[in-house]
């Protein structure tokens, strides 16, 4: 099955707290190269320049670094969005058809996309459906 997602958000709870996190985890990461270039600079950079002589220093010599780190940001979180398309689909499918089979509706076989993790739990709940719809089997 060669689906694609047409949504960047399949659920925004779990998939909001990733791109928070990742988001977190980069600006920790920014913060910390920044930290060691201004370390680096004070320490090893003229002794005879200030503080802002010492910024301007690391600007002039990083600018192109600390712009470019800058702009993947939004990459990261996107690339990441669309993986965790990749778990979040399949699970809310699963949920969605969990809940259809226990208020008692018919619930069609469920397939996930050819990427998606998790397939065997597919398998598995087609497999419990199947049980369910026997004669004679009671929900």
């Amino acid at each position: 099955m060669a689906h694609t997602r047409g949504k960047l958000f399949v659920d925004k709870t779990v998939q909001g707290a990733i791109a928070k996190r990742i988001v977190l985890h980069w600006c920790v990461f920014f913060l910390l190269a920044v930290l060691s270039l201004i370390a680096l600079e004070y320490f090893m950079g003229d002794p005879s320049l200030t503080l802002g002589g010492h910024l301007a220093a690391i600007w002039s010599k990083y600018a192109f670094f600390l712009l470019l780190m800058l702009a993947i940001v939004p990459s990261f979180v996107y690339d990441t969005l669309k993986l965790s398309n990749r778990f979040a689909g399949p699970i809310l499918r699963l949920k969605d058809s969990i809940r259809r089979l226990a208020e008692g509706e018919q619930v069609t076989e469920l397939q996930f996309r050819d990427n998606d993790f998790w397939s065997e739990l597919s398998q598995d709940f087609n497999r419990v459906v199947q049980r369910v719809n026997e004669p004679g089997v009671r929900a």
